[in-house]
C-alpha cells in the first residue's frame, strides 16, 4: 500500500515544488517591473497622484519634530465635482496654450539666451542680473517637469550640471539667489528624485552660509563668491537689511536641512525667527521693513505687505505648513500679523458700482497710507490658506475682497493688465467734469496709478489657489482673461515682454522678462487649468517664487 502511495506523494510534492518555483519567478518578475515601471515614470505617479516619496520629521540629523499634525485640509473636495467632456476639452485646450506660451518663450530664450540669466525679449539680447548662472533655466526647472517637458528639462539638467554654484564674478543677492536658485534646485530634486540636484543645492547652501555672519546672525543682504570669499555687507545705497529679504529664507533653508541631514542649515533661519519673534514693534505682528543686522533693531516704521515686506509674512504661515505644524512660533507670528493687518491696514474703497472692494495699504511716519502694490496681490491666496489651516473666517472673506480687488485693477485698463502700484481713495472726492476714461485717467476710487507691468505672477497666484481652496469656476475664467491679455500685449516675436504702461495699447513693451515669468506666471496659469491633485495643496507649499516643497506629513 505504501509504495503505491509514496510515487503519488512524490509526484504531488514535485508538483508543489514547481508551483512554488513559479510564484517565486512570477513575484521576481513583477517586482522587477515594478522597479523599472517606477524608476521610469516616477514622474507621473508624482505629478498626478503627489504621493510623498517619504515621511520626514528631521530639519537635519540635530533636530527631531515630534510634534507634526494632521493640518486641516486646504483643497476644496474636487471628487464631488463632475466635470463634461465640453469642460474637459475648454480646459486643456487653455491649459495647452499656456504650455505653448512657455515653450514659446523658451525657445526664444534657448535660441538667443542660454546660459545667461534673462532673455531681453524684444531686442533678443542677454542680461545677467542673477550670478550669471543661468537663472531662467534653474528658475524653470520645475515648470518643464509639471508640464511634462522632459526633453527641454534634460537639456537644462545637463547645464545644471556644469556650474558651479559656489563661485561667481557677481557679488550676488542673498535673497534672490536663494529663492530663484536654491528654491529652484531643491523642486526640481524632490518633483525627479535626482541627486544631482541635490548636490547644487548642497553646495550653493554651503556658499551662502558666510552671509550670516553679522553681530546678530541675521544675513547680510550681499555675499561675494569671488576667489576670496568676503561678506559684502550692504552696498551703499542701502542703510541695514530688508524685512523680505532678511525674514524669506526659512523655507528653503529648512528643507535643505531636511534634505541633506545638515541642521545648520536650520539653525541660522531659526535664528532670524527667534530675533524677530523677540523683537517689540510698535504695532504687535506689523514688522517695520527696515532692519539693522548688528543690532536686530528696526530704523524706520515704514510697514507694508508689498516690496521690501511681502514674503516675510507669507513665510510665517508656510514654514509652519511645511514643518506640519511642528513649530509654534511660525503660527503665533502669522495670526498677530493678520491681526494687526486687519485693524490697521485693510479699508473698504468708495466705488460706487463695486462697494465690496477691500484695499490694503500701507504705513509710514506714523500714518496711513493708501497705496496698494501688484506684489502684495499674493495676500488674498495666503490669507485663503492660513484660513482652511489655522480656521479663520474672517481671513477668507477678505482674500475674496482683497482677489476681487486685484483683479478688478486688471479689468480698469485699456489692455486688461494690471499695473505695479495704485494708490486708491479712502473718502468720495468729487471730480472734475472734464475728465474722461478715455484719456486712460484713473477709474472711480483710484488716484492714480504706476502703470507698468512688469509680468508679474501676484494677482494669477491668489485666483490659482481660491480656485483650489473653492472649487468655484469664477477664478478660472479671471486667470483665462488675464493670459489673453498677456497673450495679445506682451508677446514678442520670441517670447513675452512686461509693458512700460499698461493704458497703451501699442509700442509699450518695455524688452524685459525676468525668470519669474517662467518659473511662477506661467506656472500658476498651467496648474489653474490642471487636473487638482497635480501639485496639491495639501501635499505641497510653494516657496515666494513659485517653486512646490513637499509637506512634512504625520
Amino acid at each position: 500500500m505504501f509504495s503505491r502511495i509514496l510515487p503519488i506523494f512524490r509526484k504531488l510534492n514535485n508538483r508543489i515544488i514547481r508551483v512554488k518555483r513559479g510564484i517565486l519567478l512570477l513575484l521576481i518578475v513583477g517586482f522587477l517591473i515594478y522597479h523599472v515601471f517606477t524608476i521610469q515614470y516616477s514622474d507621473t505617479f508624482q505629478s498626478i497622484f503627489n504621493y510623498p516619496i517619504k515621511k520626514s520629521h528631521n530639519l537635519g540629523t540635530q533636530v527631531h519634530l515630534e510634534n507634526i499634525l494632521n493640518l486641516p485640509r486646504i483643497q476644496y473636495d474636487f471628487s464631488t465635482v463632475t466635470e463634461t467632456s465640453e469642460e474637459k476639452r475648454i480646459r486643456e485646450r487653455r491649459r495647452e496654450s499656456i504650455k505653448e506660451g512657455f515653450l514659446h518663450s523658451w525657445r526664444g530664450y534657448t535660441k538667443y539666451a542660454w546660459g545667461y540669466d534673462e532673455l531681453l525679449p524684444l531686442s533678443n539680447g542677454i542680461a545677467n542680473n542673477f550670478n550669471g548662472w543661468g537663472a531662467t533655466i534653474v528658475d524653470s526647472l520645475d515648470t518643464m517637469w509639471i508640464m511634462g517637458l522632459k526633453n527641454e528639462f534634460n537639456e537644462a539638467r545637463d547645464f545644471v550640471r556644469k556650474v558651479n554654484f559656489s563661485r561667481s564674478d557677481d557679488v550676488i543677492n542673498v535673497f534672490e539667489t536663494t529663492i530663484r536658485y536654491l528654491g529652484g534646485l531643491l523642486s526640481a530634486y524632490e518633483l525627479s528624485k535626482d541627486t544631482m540636484f541635490l548636490s547644487k543645492a548642497n553646495d550653493l547652501g554651503l556658499a551662502l552660509l558666510p552671509a550670516f555672519n553679522s553681530t546678530t546672525g541675521l544675513p547680510y543682504n550681499y555675499v561675494s563668491l569671488s576667489n576670496e570669499v568676503e561678506v559684502v555687507r550692504n552696498l551703499p545705497w542701502l542703510n541695514g537689511g530688508l524685512l523680505a529679504q532678511v525674514g524669506s529664507l526659512y523655507l528653503e533653508f529648512s528643507k535643505l536641512a531636511e534634505l541633506t541631514g545638515d541642521s545648520e542649515f536650520f539653525f541660522k533661519v531659526n535664528n532670524i525667527t527667534q530675533i524677530l519673534k523677540n523683537s517689540k514693534p510698535e504695532i504687535p505682528g506689523l514688522y517695520p521693513i527696515n532692519i539693522d543686522q548688528e543690532s536686530g533693531e528696526f530704523w524706520t516704521d515704514t510697514v507694508t505687505f508689498g516690496a521690501n515686506g511681502d514674503s516675510f509674512y507669507e513665510y510665517l504661515i508656510k514654514e509652519y505648513i511645511l514643518v506640519g505644524g511642528a513649530l509654534k512660533d511660525y503660527r503665533k507670528m502669522y495670526i498677530e500679523s493678520i491681526n494687526g493687518m486687519h485693524k490697521h491696514l485693510i479699508r473698504r474703497g468708495v466705488v460706487t458700482s463695486r462697494p465690496d472692494l477691500l484695499f490694503l495699504g500701507e504705513l509710514a511716519f506714523e500714518k496711513f497710507y493708501p497705496r496698494m502694490d501688484h506684489l502684495s496681490c499674493f495676500v488674498p491666496g495666503m490669507l485663503a490658506i492660513g484660513s482652511k489651516v489655522l480656521n479663520r473666517p474672517k481671513d477668507f472673506d477678505v482674500a475674496i475682497g482683497l482677489a476681487e480687488t486685484c483683479y478688478w485693477s486688471y479689468k480698469n485698463t485699456k489692455t486688461g493688465i494690471g499695473p505695479e502700484v495704485f494708490w486708491f481713495e479712502t473718502e468720495k472726492k468729487r471730480r472734475p467734469k472734464s475728465k474722461s476714461r478715455l484719456n486712460g485717467d484713473p477709474p472711480e476710487g483710484i488716484i492714480r496709478t504706476n502703470t507698468k507691468y512688469l509680468l508679474r505672477p501676484e494677482t494669477i497666484e491668489s485666483l490659482f489657489i481660491l480656485y483650489r481652496i473653492t472649487g468655484n469656476k469664477e477664478y478660472q475664467e479671471k486667470g483665462w482673461e488675464i493670459w489673453q491679455s498677456i497673450e495679445k500685449y506682451c508677446k514678442t516675436e520670441t517670447a513675452y515682454s512686461g509693458l512700460s504702461d499698461v493704458n497703451k495699447l501699442s509700442e509699450s513693451k518695455n524688452d524685459n522678462m525676468e525668470s519669474f515669468f517662467l518659473a511662477e506666471t506661467l506656472k500658476y496659469l498651467y496648474l489653474l487649468f490642471s487636473p487638482p491633485d497635480l501639485i496639491s495643496l495639501d501635499t505641497y507649499v510653494f516657496n515666494t517664487e513659485a517653486h512646490p516643497f513637499l509637506r512634512m506629513i504625520n
